[in-house]
């Protein structure tokens, strides 16, 4: 692989008639990292998916996925990749177990690689359960595990947690934040729940227009993203002119309640300290790091949840 890059694109284009979708799309998805692709509906998301899994080819820029050109090595680099796209297919009448196992004949694997993945995606105990049962996240999981059949290098999930209840949630989230340690593969995912992604995913890239406008890791936004720190005190106009005089912006609310904002969290105790040394009294001291979800509203400048 190109360095530790397990996905790369660099400058893809890609238009349907006259309207294009995709603008001199970058993108770099480092090896075991969960890779959150976010943007709004109509920005080239799944498009994007389906250039990586070759079912679309790109009018121009170069895609490699796994270190291999998508255009001249398809079969080999399906080979090394497991994918959810769209509505998983599955077979209600079937038997966890026997799903599975045509995963088994058509990727060339031993029936022993059902057990090990059942237990991967927590079903053992539903292995000769018939689909048809199954909960929404039992199906999810199932799907899962038809994809991580023969433990590919790379899994492309499309809206992974979607339509799900707050503990399918909880089961897929938690099943995918694991899968680069233990399945020792790297996840790139599409999702509209942000806040399901700023639990599991390690990295993000936020398209819009068509083009990738930030590429970054979780803990870089959250160092980066500055907040707001709510404090009630004694006397809310002494402690502005204190903090004002030493350059922080603040806002008063209330004669006992002030906001200082635009600052990071280590900067906090130092504002707590010199409230109390100046002798106010300081009640409540909360800072508010802003969510994934308020700096993609931020970034995508919207004023409202998608």
């Amino acid at each position: 692989m190109t360095g530790t890059n397990v996905i790369r694109l660099h400058n893809v284009n890609k238009s349907f008639g006259q309207q294009r979708v995709l603008k001199q799309l970058n993108l770099n998805v480092p090896e075991h990292s969960v890779y959150a692709f976010l943007g709004n509906n109509g920005e080239g998301k799944s498009t994007t998916i389906r250039l990586l899994t070759g079912l679309m080819r790109a009018d121009e820029g170069q895609i490699e996925v796994l270190g291999l050109d998508v255009t001249k090595n398809k079969q080999k680099i399906l080979q090394q990749v497991g994918t959810i796209v769209d509505s998983p297919a599955l077979y209600p009448q079937l038997t966890a177990n026997e799903f599975l196992r045509i995963g088994c004949v058509l990727k060339g694997l031993a029936k022993t690689e059902i057990a090990r993945i059942l237990d991967t995606v927590g079903l053992t105990k539903a292995t000769n359960q018939k689909i048809k049962t199954f909960s929404l996240g039992m199906k999810q999981r199932l799907a899962l595990a038809h994809a991580l059949l023969g433990t590919p290098k790379l899994l492309i999930l499309d809206e992974p947690t979607n339509g799900l209840d707050p503990q399918g949630m909880l089961e897929i989230r938690e099943l995918i934040k694991a899968l680069p340690q233990t399945n020792n593969c790297t996840v790139f995912l599409s999702s509209h729940l942000l806040d399901e992604v700023e639990k599991m995913a390690t990295h993000v890239a936020l398209l819009k227009h068509g083009s990738v406008v930030v590429e970054s890791s979780i803990a870089q936004i959250t160092q980066n993203n500055s907040g707001t720190l709510r404090l009630e005190v004694c006397n809310a106009s002494k402690a502005a002119q204190t903090l004002s005089a030493m350059g922080y912006q603040v806002t008063e609310h209330s004669p006992t309640a002030l906001a200082v904002n635009d600052i990071s969290g280590k900067g906090t105790d130092k504002i707590n300290a010199s409230l109390i040394n100046s002798g106010l009294r300081l009640f409540q001291s909360v800072y508010h790091q802003p969510s994934l979800e308020e700096w993609f509203l931020n970034a995508t400048n919207q004023s409202k949840a998608i």
